[in-house]
């Protein structure tokens, strides 16, 4: 076989395929976690709880934050618009009449990710318990 029927043969190998492609699959965040609001410009941490789970209507949840001790206690927070594409979860919650938006990524046990409010952008990390 000459150089040029070689490569020709190679490269008909090459675009062999050797099995299916793997398509991005949704992330499945039910659960509880264990979260955390990192606010730098007030020098403090929110530590809290997030729960996600399945309902009639798709997925629902919840917020609850431990607030420190000079500042108002207030029930969980509604989670609503709870979106899921590939590894991104989307979500809203109602805070005092605004809404912020939160935007996570998840990975293993957990995600990182960002809350957009009024206020401007915070981290938010989350593990599964």
């Amino acid at each position: 076989m000459n150089r040029l029927g070689k490569l020709l043969a190679l490269g008909a190998l090459g675009s062999i395929s050797l099995g299916t492609t793997l398509e991005a699959q949704d992330v499945d965040p039910v659960g509880v976690y264990g979260i955390t609001i990192n606010i730098p410009e007030a020098g403090f941490q929110l530590p809290g709880t997030m729960t996600i789970e399945n309902s009639d209507n798709g997925l629902t949840g919840s917020m609850v934050l431990e607030l420190p001790p000079e500042m108002p206690s207030q029930g969980p927070a509604d989670l609503f618009d709870i979106t899921v594409e590939g590894q991104v979860v989307k979500c809203k919650i109602g805070v005092e009449g605004a809404t912020v938006d939160i935007t996570m990524n998840f990975e293993d046990d957990g995600f990182k990710g960002s809350v957009m409010s009024d206020m401007g952008a915070f981290d938010i990390t989350g593990t599964k318990r």
